[in-house]
């Protein structure tokens, strides 16, 4: 086997003269050890203690946003490839393809998580310079309760781009039941905490007037929970009525629990009184029920301006239930996207 560190061919080749043969010689690099080397940069079998020295630097249901000093992994790195290096002439070699080297790193860095995910036709565009490296640790009972969340991060956020430049997620790890770590290429100025998108949830809408995910009851809402109406039928099903909402109703021996049939007929009347054609229920069955009750995933959202103090806010996901849609029949091509082995 062809031994990239200790092959006669390699040291014979060697001219510090001959630029091309450097090159060439940091180009044999194995596949497999830029990736274990773009491994540790992203700090894969690095101990736990040295990320989090104290438990009281990461305590309970909290978030940690950080930045990756590179001269910290780039050392990571040198001291993987001073195996091997006992004469001046093999520290001359490392020193003069040390850039050809560092670039194939920064190149396999971006693509070790799509390689782990098997995710198939990946490619990436390699910057001329190296982006800062990014990260969050959180440890919260939502990392084991739900095993797909889901974390995007975005910058560049203007009035006339509100949604952002959506950064390139270079790892995503439970690193323990309740801590979960995440690392980013760039320095985000968004980041949101997502359900996963699995399945159908129900929820209702808290009253959160300060955005830290209390819920604050009032005269006009005292179980601090409140519904949008949506229409039941037509195109336009499933999409709410304007900004009508209806003040859920909660048992009276437990706040937490709601009052299915008190907000039946509550959503009902409502609705009724809402003058909408396609929202006029008659009498609301179990299936419009539900439809009412549909949510988008749950989602925790930090902003900021990079510096590291981020604002909280919770909120589910903005989008439009489009019913009509999602129950018109699938196309031929459709059917064979899904199944491409069907006959």
């Amino acid at each position: 086997m062809d031994n990239w560190l200790n092959t006669p061919r390699y040291l014979g080749a060697l001219r510090l003269e001959e630029p091309a043969a450097l090159a060439a010689t940091a180009a044999r690099m194995p596949v497999s050890l830029a990736n274990w080397l773009a491994r540790l940069r992203l700090l894969y079998g690095v101990p736990f203690n040295y990320l989090v020295p104290d438990s009281r630097l990461l305590p309970k249901e909290s978030v940690r946003f950080f930045y990756i000093d590179r001269n910290f992994t780039d050392r990571l790195v040198d001291g993987a490839l001073s195996v091997g290096k006992t004469t001046t002439r093999e520290y001359a070699q490392a020193q003069a393809t040390h850039g050809a080297l560092r670039e194939k790193v920064d190149e396999n860095e971006r693509v070790i998580r799509a390689q782990l995910r098997k995710t198939p036709g990946v490619a990436r565009i390699v910057a001329t310079q190296t982006a800062d490296l990014t990260g969050l640790l959180l440890r919260s009972r939502a990392v084991s309760g739900w095993p797909g969340l889901e974390v995007k991060a975005y910058r560049d956020i203007t009035t006339a781009r509100p949604e952002g430049r959506r950064l390139d997620l270079l790892r995503m790890d439970r690193l323990a039941p309740d801590v979960l770590l995440c690392i980013f290429e760039g320095v985000p100025t968004r980041v949101d905490v997502e359900e996963p998108r699995e399945g159908i949830q129900f929820g209702v809408d808290l009253q959160d007037n300060n955005g830290d995910g209390i819920v604050e009851p009032s005269a006009a809402t005292p179980s601090g929970f409140r519904l949008k109406l949506r229409k039941l039928r037509g195109a336009s099903t499933g999409q709410t009525v304007g900004t009508r909402t209806v003040a859920v109703p909660v048992r009276r021996a437990h706040r937490r629990v709601l009052h299915l049939r008190a907000l039946r007929d509550t959503l009902q009347q409502e609705l009724i009184a809402s003058g909408d054609p396609d929202a006029h229920p008659g009498t609301l069955s179990s299936g419009e029920l539900a439809l009412q009750l549909f949510q988008f995933p749950f989602q925790q959202r930090f902003e900021g301006n990079g510096s590291g103090n981020y604002t909280v806010s919770t909120q589910y996901v903005d989008a439009i239930l489009q019913v009509a849609v999602m129950a018109e029949p699938l196309q031929f091509h459709e059917v064979q996207t899904l199944f491409p082995h069907a006959g």
